[in-house]
């Protein structure tokens, strides 16, 4: 599938796209280094990735969060590397969970907003509205783009998934994962012997949270994020979401358990990160800095120096050409993402000048991009007339109350969120001055001149990645035809 000449012409030259977009100092592979397939099984390491669902990009101890218990977290920080500066594509979980798993964007991999729709559970309740199972059919990962699983399994690997898919309309296994769902501890004794990739996609921080007795917090010693005034309802919500925090930090313990026990910590490579940012206002489903910042820690014991700390920006779409390097693999000119290998090996070293996010459609269309440098931050929002939160008038009331829980806080927001008309076109921002993002440069005379370079990084990305942000302006239109009619802004 990478070799036809319809992907040969939807994607630009790697190295086209590496110089054009503001990436510097990139290692990249060289083909003729590939091992032979006959010696691939015992010379590659095992793999596993961990994937988390709305795990806001501090909350561990490793990250300087001053009250959540993260031991196992901490663990593959201290023994491996932890980035500081680390985006998402998209901070929406279907999108953002493809671009990892292709080393592709969004707009490039067509997974555009939720892929879940379709199952018949959700069809079935009452606020169900036609379009959006065709939306997610439309929207599925594309079957000519190759995920980890597939290029893995042609390596040699066994591949497993446990936990959340959410990129495609087909099962895991029509993607090469031969297992779903299996115990990491038998599948990792099971092949000690042979190269293993394991997925692990836990839920947990996802509402409706997976807490615990276990781990339970005193909402009155919670230091509320910075964006937030006092808000005793948000100091209960994020009681609530550290014990699921802590609740899957000890199921990543034993992930690493299994791994001590089989003796496989030496050869196995472990990246965990998180698909978006927390279930809380300004942050999940929008480009500010809370919602596309993410964790992103690798050990790898035979290669990289423990407690490394690696302040480069980086992107999860860089993990799969990450992982091929490491493997001594050649990378696909088609993988849009850069190999974060050297900057690994040497933290004076950065992969990239900019990051780049988009947002095409979570639950509703909210079409916006972004472009990151080392001090800078600019967002485009193309549909300004859309509200970022919206709830239909006849959901179901337990249902409502789920949807108004993703966005606790929106109401206590020391800067609150902009809706129409208000919504700014553009957005910029000094995030070294101004990192909680509070001050619209905009319109600001002395910064024209950052301005003008910002969109042009912007533009530039967007037109040699063929990106067309309004492709789906008919669904847009039904959008705004259903807000009118049958809903109220919250």
């Amino acid at each position: 599938m990478n070799g036809s000449a319809a992907d040969r012409q939807a994607s630009i030259s790697r190295r086209q796209f590496l110089v054009h977009s503001g990436l510097a100092s990139v290692s990249i592979a060289s083909i003729a280094g590939s091992a032979g397939s006959q010696h691939r099984q015992k010379s590659h390491p095992n793999i596993v990735l961990i994937y988390a669902d709305d795990l806001g990009w501090n909350d561990a101890g490793c990250y300087g969060n001053p009250v959540v218990k993260t031991p196992n977290t901490d663990r593959i920080a201290e023994e491996g590397v932890r980035f500081t500066r680390a985006y998402v594509t998209s901070p929406s979980c279907s999108a953002s969970r493809a671009s990892l798993l292709t080393g592709r964007y969004p707009h490039t991999h067509g997974v555009k907003s939720l892929i879940q729709w379709h199952v018949p559970w959700i069809k079935a309740m009452p606020f169900w509205y036609k379009g959006m199972e065709e939306r997610t059919y439309r929207h599925s990962l594309k079957r000519s783009e190759t995920v980890m699983p597939q290029t893995f399994k042609k390596l040699g690997y066994a591949t497993a998934l446990l936990g959340k898919w959410h990129v495609s309309v087909d099962a895991p296994t029509e993607w090469d994962v031969d297992e779903v769902n299996p115990d990491p501890a038998d599948f990792f004794a099971r092949n000690r012997t042979n190269p293993f990739f394991f997925c692990y996609c836990p839920d947990h921080t996802h509402r409706p949270f997976k807490k615990s007795q276990d781990f339970l917090y005193d909402p009155a010693e919670i230091p509320l994020p910075p964006y937030f005034n006092e808000d005793a309802e948000l100091r209960s919500h994020l009681a609530d979401y550290y014990s699921a925090v802590s609740n899957q930090d000890r199921e990543i313990g034993k992930i690493l358990g299994a791994l001590d026990e089989n003796d496989l910590v030496e050869n196995t490579i472990v990246i965990l990160s998180s698909d978006n940012g927390p279930p809380f206002a300004r942050s999940k489903t929008t480009l500010y800095d809370w919602g596309v910042h993410t964790p992103l820690l690798v050990r790898y014991p035979a290669r990289l120096k423990a407690g490394t700390v690696v302040d480069a920006l980086a992107s999860t779409i860089d993990v799969f050409p990450t992982l091929l390097e490491l493997l001594g693999e050649p990378i696909p000119e088609r993988l849009q993402g850069v190999s974060l290998l050297g900057a690994m090996e040497d933290a004076r070293k950065t992969a990239r000048e900019a990051v780049f996010c988009e947002a095409n459609c979570h639950i509703y269309y909210n079409v916006m991009r972004s472009v990151r440098t080392d001090r800078w931050e600019y967002i485009k929002n193309f549909t300004p007339e859309a509200p970022y939160y919206d709830i239909p008038k006849n959901v179901p009331e337990n249902i409502r109350r789920l949807l108004e829980n993703e966005f606790v806080g929106l109401k206590s927001l020391k800067t609150p969120m902009s809706t129409p008309p208000n919504r700014p076109v553009e957005e910029l921002f000094d995030m070294k001055a101004d990192p909680l993002e509070s001050r619209n440069l905009v319109e600001v005379p002395d910064h024209q001149s950052t301005l003008a370079e910002m969109r042009q990084r912007l533009e530039r990305w967007m037109r040699l990645t063929n990106d067309d942000p309004m492709a789906d302006v008919e669904p847009y239109s039904e959008y705004r035809r259903l807000v009118q009619q049958d809903s109220s802004v919250k």
